[in-house]
Parts: structure tokens; sequence; C-alpha cells
């Protein structure tokens, strides 16, 4: 074999460690790389002899050994020594594994590691295997993940420092149990945290506390929207009746929204307004405390009108509105007073049927990085909640998403006029994180919908805040024509039927294109190739039980659309994530758990499923790590 051929090899076999190195059945059986892999590693690669000595592991580095959440990832190096050959070389970070590859066929093993991970600092395991079963670690190195908003790592929003005794209100992110902290009224459900107004010269204090996970800034939010011209008449200005080129949700005629009950987190409603008449079956004011819904702002209002308001004002007339009042008459409100309203939402969900929530309300700047309220909004989402949030009046500048907009699992929306042309100002992405953001866009410029303290007056606004309802209303019809929806499956649907604007495909000014009902509601009802979910079929291990130091070769199958499959090792007293590859594309990944350093006992397998519009599924087996013979 020449060299150019063994090199050839030897890269294949590093690519490989981590498929499944035995013969499959059923549905596995076309997994070409555990094939070709069981068969090369019999007749070449694994050696005869067992030299009865472990591999060595030196010159181990992590550049940068820092990270902000958010940016970019560090490059995990170690030179790897053994007399005969290396089977696998991985850095254990956070219980997840990160594959390391010897690519010049150097003995310098090279992986990397994400900024995805909570801050904190992480001790870096490497563990080297050879040929025949000897393993070795080191665990000289550490990782940090820092939170952008705490750069020195003191549990205190940089922002808060240095402000000596003056009375600031921040938010206690904590593990739920400080009575000493906040009174439990100040203590909430979907994140653990408190709200309080505190002296600048006691938050050093009060982030030494046990528990406390840090103090941020309970930052102004406000209403994503740009007054347009006003009128008492019913009549639509000329702009909205001009002939339109994309699909409006409010022309739709086959479903109302009948029986679906979307809560808008905004300045409130007004009531008395003809096109709001019946619609309000829930009303919670956390400004002013008031029992009837009013609003002193006017644009909850506008936003309640084009969810449920009357037939052609409203995208589904037939749907009930639970409004929660968290904005002053001014349009803005604090970070901690929409916490609120998504725990008394999370709270009230079953008491008023709540499957959907509009909030067309954001940060006053675009996001740098992960916020309590993204990780609130992605909470709600796994809860069962459809989040339609704005994408925010930043634009046009690119990474100008402001939160709750960057949420990974939220429906985030921008804006565009009737001819499918960008709103000026619709925030684009990506975000922080490098995600495609908005997901979609739908009208917003000059949008005429009810106008608060009149009885049939209606004004035209513009603003991704005016988009936010009409997808609101939007998913309310995809769950009257389907019930059982989850929030995955209304994101995957209108995003995949959406009308492709701007460049071809997705991308950061208009997401998947403009929203189009239309199609929407016909793949519903006669289902379109590639709008299914994905699903995981199976998965297979090569044995149910083995001697610790022996390898474990994990195989599923899955079809559709992925974002990522993992294996998940959970023992007794560890667990660790390992990344499954599909490395021929024919829908089985695979992936290799190197058992050397675990305990004997009892564990489970368990392969999860992250579909790319955030669906989820699961599968898992139990298996026995005996003792090392």
């Amino acid at each position: 074999m020449n060299s150019s051929s063994f090199a050839y090899f030897i890269l294949l076999a590093g690519l490989l460690s981590c498929a499944a190195a035995f013969p499959v059945q059923n549905a596995l059986d076309n997994n070409k790389a555990s094939i070709w892999f069981e068969k090369e590693y019999e007749s070449y690669f694994k050696p005869n002899a067992d030299d009865g000595m472990p591999p060595v592991i030196y010159g181990v580095s992590i550049s940068p050994s820092a990270l902000k959440v958010g940016a970019p990832r560090s490059e995990i190096n170690a030179f790897v020594h053994d007399a005969g050959s290396i089977e696998m070389v991985y850095a254990d970070i956070g219980n997840r594994m990160n594959l390391m590859l010897d690519l010049n066929q150097d003995g310098r093993y090279t992986g990397y590691c994400g900024s995805n991970l909570p801050p904190g600092a992480y001790r870096v395991t490497i563990v080297a295997v050879d040929k025949s079963g000897n393993a070795a670690k080191d665990e000289s190195a550490t990782l940090t993940i820092r939170d952008p908003n705490d750069l020195n790592s003191n549990g205190i929003e940089d922002s808060l420092e240095k402000q000596g005794g003056k009375d600031l209100k921040v938010i206690v992110l904590h593990d739920g149990n400080l009575s000493d902290v906040a009174p439990s009224e100040d203590r909430f459900h979907i994140l653990p945290w408190s709200a309080l107004t505190v002296s600048g010269d006691k938050l050093e204090k009060i982030a030494r506390t046990y528990g406390v996970k840090g103090i941020y800034r309970d930052q102004k939010l406000k209403v994503l929207a740009l007054p347009g011209e006003s009128s008492g008449q019913s009549s639509l200005s000329p702009s909205i009746a001009d002939p339109r080129n994309i699909d409006d949700p409010r022309e739709n005629q086959s479903y109302t929204g009948k029986g679906v009950t979307v809560a808008l987190i905004d300045t409130g409603a007004d009531s008395d307004h003809i096109a709001l008449a019946g619609k309000i079956v829930a009303f919670k004011d956390f400004v002013n405390n008031q029992t009837a819904s009013y609003d002193d702002n006017g644009h909850g209002t506008h936003c309640a009108s084009l969810v449920a308001g009357e037939k052609g004002t409203g995208v589904a007339p037939g749907a009930s509105l639970v409004v929660i009042k968290v904005m002053d008459r001014d349009g803005a409100c604090y970070l901690s007073d929409a916490l609120k309203a998504l725990d008394w939402c999370l709270e009230n969900k079953d008491r008023y049927g709540i499957r959907i929530i509009s909030f067309s309300v954001g940060g006053e700047s675009p996001s740098d990085g992960t916020s309590l309220l993204d990780e609130a909004c992605n909470k709600m989402v796994e809860k069962g909640l459809i989040m339609c949030v704005a994408a925010g009046n930043s634009g046009p500048s690119a990474s100008s998403i402001v939160i709750p907009g960057d949420a990974e699992n939220v429906i985030t929306v921008g804006a565009v006029d009737s001819t499918g042309t960008i709103f000026e100002l619709s925030s684009r992405g990506p975000t922080v994180k490098g995600d495609t953001k908005p997901d979609l866009v739908t009208l917003g410029v000059n949008v005429v919908s009810a106008l608060a303290g009149s009885k049939s007056g209606k004004s035209a606004v513009s603003g991704t805040s005016m988009a936010v309802p009409q997808v609101s209303g939007a998913a309310a019809l995809l769950l009257e024509a389907k019930p059982d929806l989850e929030p995955a499956d209304v994101k995957r649907v209108l995003l995949k039927t959406a009308d492709d604007l701007g460049a071809s495909g997705r991308d950061n000014v208009y997401g998947y294109g403009a929203l189009n009902l239309t199609g929407a509601l016909a793949s519903i009802s006669a289902p379109r190739l590639g709008l299914s979910p994905p699903v995981l079929e199976e998965i297979k291990l090569n044995r149910n039980d083995c001697s610790a130091g022996e390898p474990v070769m994990i195989e599923a199958q899955a079809l559709g659309e992925i974002r990522a499959i993992n294996a998940n090792i959970i023992g007794p007293d560890r667990n660790l994530e390992i990344p499954m590859d599909d490395f021929d594309g024919n829908g089985i990944f695979s992936a290799r758990w190197e058992t050397s350093f675990w305990t004997p006992g009892d564990y489970q397998v368990k392969v999860d499923l992250l579909g790319k519009f955030g669906e989820v599924d699961y599968k898992a087996v139990p298996f026995r790590l005996l003792e090392k013979r």
C-alpha cells in the first residue's frame, strides 16, 4: 500500500470510529458505514496482540480557554502516543463527547467544543483508547463558558456594577428555595427567579448567597409598532385597498379559529370596540390591577383585532382572547413584568384553554446574547404553547433581532408591505448564535385594525407588532383544522408553506418567506410531501451487556428533517451525550460509546431526536455494564 492509500484508510478509520462495527438486521441492513467498517476493522486495523500498555496523553491545550456564550468554538488539542495504534480519542466536556481526530497523522488529535453550554467552568477529560481496548485519560485542562452579560463571572450583570448605593431593579435567578432573598409571592415558575428593587451596594452579598445563579438588570421592553394614519371612519386607507401580491391571512374563508384561545400580552384591549365584542374571555392587569378590559395606549387593541377581530379585520374571528396587560400607557414594561405575564399564562393555560401567545413586545435594542426572556419563551414552547413574537423594528442592519425574537423555539415574525417588500425597519438576522431569523414575514406596513377609544374606528399602523398577531391568528386556524398539532408542527407547516421572497431559500431578511395561510390550511387537509414531522423509528445496540472497557455501538434509524440526534448514556453516577452521525446519508445514525472508566451497573441508552423546527422524539433501551474481566 502506498503512503497516500495508507493515509486515506487512517482518515476513514478516524471518521468512522463512531460508526457501528457489527452486522445489523431489518431496517438497519442498509447501513453501509457499519458493514464497511466491520470488514475493514477485522481485516486490517485490528491488531493481533495486546501490549498491555495504555496510550500516553500529553500536551493538552484549549484555545481559547474561555468562551462567551454565542462565541465561536474552542479548539482542543492533545498528543497521544501508543506502541500499537489508537482506536479512539475524545474530549468529555459538560457530559458531552467531542470526537478528536489525527488528521495529519502526526499524533496530534484535534477536536472542537462550542459555546452552547451553561456559563461555568468545565473540566476537560481527554480519553484515548488503543486497538486492544487499553485506555487512558487526562483531566488537566478546563474550559470556561462566560455569560455575555457577566464577563467577569461574579454572578452580577456587568451593567449593574459600580452603581454605589443607587436603588436598582434586578432579577435574581436562583434555585427556587431562597426565602431570605425574596418572599414567595415574588417567585415564579417558568424560571426560578425573583424580581427585586435593591441597593447596588447589596448585590455582591446577594450574589454570594447559596443557590443564587445570577443577578440581571430588569431591562425595559417596548411595543414594536410605529403610529400611522388614524381615522374614526371604518373604511380602509387607500394603501391597504391596493391589490395585494402576497397572501393576506385576513381574507381566509374556510376557518375562523373557533374553539381556540389566544393569549395577548400587550397594553390591554378595548372591549367596547365593536370588533372585539364578545371576544375577550379573560383579562389580567399587571399595571393598574383593573378587572374590566381596557387599553390606555391603543397598541393592544390594534393587535387584538388583528388576531380575532370581526371578519376582514382579524385572521381568526371565531377565536377567543385572553388579554394580559403588562405594558403601560407609554407602551413599555420591565422584563420582570413580561416574565410575570408568561408565568400567569402557564398557570392559567388549562383554565382558559390557551394554545397560543401573541407577544408583540421586545427589547429596546438588538440582542447581545441569550436572555432570561429568551429562555422563558423557549420553555413556554416546551410546555405546549405556541409563541409568536416580533423580530423587532431595529433594521435594516444585520443582526438586529431583539429579544425574545432570537429565541430558538418561538415563531419570529418580520414585516413586509402588500407587495412583499420588506419593511425598512424590520429586524434582520442572524442571531448572536448564528441562527437564521426571522422565521417568516407577513403584512406589517400600514395595517388597518381597531382604534382604541372608539366604537368602530380603525387606524393604520406599521411594525413587526402588526405582523405577529396575524401569524397568531393563522396558528389558531391551523389548530381548529387539526387540534392535535404540537407547537413544532404549527411552526413547520407555517414555515414550509411560506412563499419564498428575496434571495432563493431561507434568509436573514424574510426567513422562509411570506405567510401563506391558504397554502398552510390546504396542507393540513391534503398533507404534502416534506411536511410530516421527523420520526425516530428504531435504535439498536450491538450487545445488551458488556464488560467495562468494551465498546458499545449504537445505531438509530430516523426519517425527516433533523437538526440533531444524540445518544445519551444514563448511568448510576454519570451521564454522557454522544452526537450521532449519518455517515452515508441513508437515515441511519451511528455512535460509539467507549465504556472505559465507567462504573459497572444498570444503564439506559436513550436516543433523542431534535427536528429542524423543534420537534422531539426519543427511544430508550436498557443496558448492563459488567465488571472488567
